[in-house]
């Protein structure tokens, strides 16, 4: 079961999605990284680790295993698939946050003026994203929803129409979807919405 969270940087996103598997699952598996690559490093100066700088909340009475979401994103997650018997994976939620902090590390390490750096760019991207549509268990993912200025020179654009892509695609994917403002969720896509879709959708059968 996929869950999807959204909405603009520092909306509560980190805060709420925690907040979500500690409903839907009795133990979790977080693989995080920044929004922003410097932050590692910032943080490093600081002495704090990730979990403290995005606001996550490790509450002592639910476990959590905690990694990296680097480049062996799709490898992890495809460990955890392999290695989980039924009993854990119906109890355990992983929670990836975030996706679009993660695309903008790739962006990072794979430098523009290498000449096929698009084709690994896209070939990361497109190994991660299948991996998080073909998990088995539960999945938490957090995600940003991208506004566009007038600047955004040619890399840009390439992460932004990347990132839209695939918000699409989990969106369809998606049991519930939530859209955080100003600390506050707002559902998209759940139990008690319906869209205008060809095919029956949660509680209530299309007309």
């Amino acid at each position: 079961m996929l869950w999807l969270i959204t909405g603009g940087i520092g909306s509560g996103k980190s805060a709420f999605a925690d907040e979500l598997a500690y409903v839907v699952g009795r133990e979790g598996i977080r693989l995080s990284c920044p929004p922003f690559p410097e932050m590692l490093i910032e943080a490093a100066i600081k002495g704090t680790d990730m979990d403290t700088e995005m606001g996550s909340d490790i509450r002592p009475d639910f476990p959590w295993t905690r990694s990296d979401a680097d480049e062996t994103l799709a490898k992890k997650l495809n460990a955890i698939n392999l290695d989980s018997n039924f009993y854990r994976a119906d109890r355990r939620v992983v929670v990836i946050d975030s996706l679009s902090g993660w695309l903008r590390g790739v962006y990072r390490r794979i430098e523009a003026q290498l000449p096929e750096a698009e084709e690994r760019i896209e070939a990361e991207w497109r190994e991660a994203l299948e991996a998080i549509l073909a998990f088995q268990g539960r999945v938490i993912v957090v995600t940003e929803e991208l506004s566009a200025g007038l600047s955004m020179n040619v890399r840009e654009q390439g992460y932004a129409y990347r990132l839209a892509n695939a918000n699409r695609k989990l969106m369809e994917s998606s049991e519930i979807v939530y859209r955080m403002t100003a600390g506050m969720a707002t559902e998209l896509k759940g139990y008690r919405l319906k869209r205008g879709s060809k095919t029956d959708e949660n509680l209530y059968p299309d007309r």
